[in-house]
């Protein structure tokens, strides 16, 4: 077992829901429907299959595990490109009407979320006056 601490993937993932779900209640009482559930799928698209891929990813810690880990990458990538890839094929076939310009906006915003956060919740503490 590694002492090493595992990084706060659903903290993260929590966080991104929040703030898509508070933009997507704000799209929908400040625009229309198609708008809200456009902004909602583009952020799904990229929440969902981000979240699996940090949960495979950093499944396991340290150095003995180096080989396991570099295998888990490489699968949670390759499931998240997939998912990622159905869920905009998917979403472009089925869903009529589709605000697209709004669905990419929501999965860039959603991953943007995330990166910032994980920045700031994985920043070293300082303890300097």
């Amino acid at each position: 077992m590694s002492t090493i601490k595992a990084p706060p993937i659903y903290k993260v993932a929590v966080i991104q829901a929040v703030t898509l779900f508070l933009l997507v209640l704000a799209v929908a009482i400040l625009s229309n429907w198609t708008d809200a559930y456009s902004l909602l799928i583009g952020g799904l698209i990229c929440l969902i299959p981000g979240t699996l891929f940090a949960r495979k990813a950093f499944k396991y810690r340290g150095a003995r595990s180096a080989g396991l880990i570099v295998k888990e990458l490489y699968q949670g990538e390759a499931i998240k490109l997939v998912l990622m890839g159905a869920g905009f094929a998917l979403s472009f076939i089925y869903i009529d009407p589709l605000n697209v310009v709004v669905l990419f906006s929501g999965f860039v915003l959603v991953h943007i979320t995330g990166v910032l956060m994980f920045v700031r919740v994985s920043r070293p503490v300082r303890n300097n006056p």
